[in-house]
């Protein structure tokens, strides 16, 4: 697991929003210009960043709060693919950790895919409806959403279960949501350990690079950190979001330090392959652009769900 052909290390950008990605491998493309939303990082730099430019093109800080204009929340997302590769990306957008449909230049997604070539940036303007109820917005920006890791290839999976998350809060007059407490078949307190992990046993924390659809997996969430962690984990199948056992699409998990809490689910039938991932976002409702731990994402490593 610790040997890697790729690094990506997420740091905070300065006074903006985003996170500053360093990505030193796969061959992919992109249109747009060459200045990136970070100053200072440009074509040729081996970098992607990325995050939220408002209406007067400033970036908005990740982790800050949203106003609402006549319930819509409309941002342009800008993407800087500073690599020397052309690279397929997609968006998924989530209210109150569950998926939504959005707008993009006028058209509705569930999804968004876009391309983004070598060393230019994508600027898109997106448009969310949002309610009442809405505490929190996630971004969420999927590296090569079409790809499928078969084998067991450790530098490929390792890179794309990275997840590039802009989250925020959202200025609203009704109090924080609940979300469902999962309850888990079983909790370890020895053993391997992982933030967010898929696996065909619950002892082990063994790589899935692939599985049928309706047979049963695990998923772990683990807490490897000194303090108490609180996750909302969510599901996604071809990047659509899907129910856990209970029915519930969102689930929260609220995990001591070096335990690791397992969860059965049924992976869903698909009638062509489907990439599956889980994601785990910690400190639900509670992001703050001072607290990086809150605008994260970590993503299990992906499982090719076949038919």
């Amino acid at each position: 697991m610790k040997k890697q052909i790729m690094v990506i290390t997420a740091i905070l950008l300065i006074g903006i929003s985003g996170w500053l990605l360093y990505d030193n491998n796969q061959p992919e493309k992109t249109n747009g210009n060459t200045k990136g939303v970070q100053p200072g990082f440009e074509e040729g730099s081996n970098t992607i960043s990325f995050g939220l430019l408002d209406e007067n093109d400033k970036v908005v800080n990740n982790g800050s709060i949203l106003e609402p204009k006549e319930n819509k929340l409309e941002y342009t997302l800008s993407l800087s693919n500073f690599i020397e590769v052309e690279r397929d990306y997609a968006l998924i957008v989530l209210d109150n950790f569950k998926q939504i449909p959005f707008t993009v230049q006028g058209k509705q997604y569930n999804v968004y895919p876009f391309n983004a070539k070598a060393n230019k940036t994508v600027d898109f303007k997106t448009s969310i409806s949002v309610n009442k109820d809405t505490s929190e917005i996630d971004y969420l920006v999927i590296k090569k959403p079409n790809y499928f890791t078969e084998k067991l290839d450790i530098p490929k999976m390792h890179s794309l279960q990275e997840i590039l998350p802009l989250r925020f809060q959202v200025k609203n007059n009704s109090q924080k949501q609940k979300t469902a407490t999962f309850t888990p078949e079983e909790i370890f307190n020895e053993g391997p350990n992982d933030t967010i992990f898929i696996s065909k046993q619950k002892e082990e924390l063994t790589i899935l690079p692939t599985e049928r659809s309706g047979e049963d997996i695990y998923i772990s969430v683990g807490n490897i950190n000194e303090e108490k962690e609180n996750y909302n984990i969510i599901a996604l199948s071809n990047w659509k979001q899907v129910p856990f056992e209970n029915n519930e699409v969102v689930g929260n998990v609220l995990v001591n330090p070096g335990e690791r809490k397992v969860f059965k689910f049924k992976l869903p039938f698909v009638k062509a392959n489907s990439n599956f991932q889980v994601i785990a976002l910690p400190r639900p409702y509670e992001v703050s652009e001072k607290d990086y731990e809150s605008t994260r994402a970590e993503g299990s490593m992906r499982a090719v769900i076949k038919p």
